[in-house]
């Protein structure tokens, strides 16, 4: 006789997986149906706290895989919306912000495809770094009312020493391909530096999200950025330091350029910051970027020499 297969039982989903087609198929039956025949295509599954679908041709469905704080916020979600129609870049916005269902315990989104690829995949030339800083700029703009505040970033950057020096602690027995390995003592004077002055920027919107996956490429351009779950207000030079590390010390002027902002106590955070991204990049099982944070952090003369040692 033969045995039916087991039913699927969505229920046994838990957050942190890769979900399958038949879950992800099950979560927008539930949630978004209208969508729910559309063909699945393309998966992209390079970022830590979510993985993507392509979903028809038009459309692509956002699934965070770890919790974040906002996640979606509906205050943050109208405000992207009314202030992205001023932007002169482009945006992928949500059209569809969908609830939790069936055990999935996360917020996720279904936005528009536009034909591009993330900066990690397809490098920027470092002339794009003024394009993106005149984004940024953009984004960047003064809180309104009811904002949520950004979890990681919302506070000073005193209240993330103790996140930065864990990390150098978890990175002082990495070597690179090359057999560098990071110099302690020069991470925290950079760190010590920029805590020791005033905020050069005063917290405004960010994306929340920046990472070089977040942001859009094609033939070394910037084309755009994308995801905006964790849209809100928080620490601007937080963004301007890890959007360095696309460009490498050559793009800071064109970045800032771009942005409208300089000064030598920006540039100081901008680096701490950049250090501290580049030392979590490290530890990515994403060779390329992995290869990112090492070669960033060389460039910044915080890592060894290995033909001394």
């Amino acid at each position: 006789m033969t045995m039916d297969p087991e039913p699927f039982r969505p229920t046994e989903m838990t957050a942190g997986r890769i979900l399958p087609d038949e879950f992800v198929r099950a979560l927008l039956l539930e949630r978004s149906p209208e969508h729910a025949n559309l063909p699945f295509g393309r998966r992209y599954t390079d970022m830590e706290e979510h993985f993507s679908v392509r979903l028809g041709d038009e459309l692509i469905i956002e699934l965070p895989r770890q919790r974040r704080l906002p996640s979606w916020d509906p205050v943050a979600m109208d405000h992207l919306h009314a202030a992205a129609q001023d932007w002169d870049f482009r945006a992928r916005l949500p059209i569809v912000i969908c609830e939790p269902a069936l055990g999935y315990p996360h917020r996720f989104e279904i936005a528009r495809w536009f034909d591009a690829s993330t900066a990690i995949r397809s490098p920027l030339r470092t002339e794009a770094a003024r394009d993106l800083g005149r984004a940024l700029a953009q984004v960047h703009e003064r809180p309104t009312r009811g904002a949520p505040l950004h979890e990681a970033t919302g506070g000073s950057l005193i209240t993330r020493s103790g996140q930065t020096y864990e990390r150098l602690a978890q990175s002082s027995t990495l070597r690179s391909p090359e057999g560098a390995g990071v110099i302690p003592e020069r991470i925290r004077r950079a760190w010590d530096d920029a805590v020791a002055v005033p905020p050069a920027l005063e917290r405004t919107w960010i994306t929340g999200t920046l990472d070089p996956r977040a942001v859009m490429a094609k033939d070394g351009e910037f084309a755009g950025l994308v995801y905006w779950r964790e849209h809100s207000v928080g620490d601007p030079i937080n963004e301007l330091g890890i959007a360095t590390l696309l460009f490498g010390p050559e793009g800071v002027d064109l970045l800032l350029d771009g942005y409208g902002h300089d000064g030598a106590e920006l540039r100081v955070q901008m680096k701490a910051i950049a250090t501290k991204r580049a030392l979590l990049y490290i530890h990515s099982d994403n060779p390329a970027i992995a290869r990112l944070g090492w070669t960033r952090l060389q460039q910044m003369g915080m890592l060894t020499d290995p033909t001394q040692e």
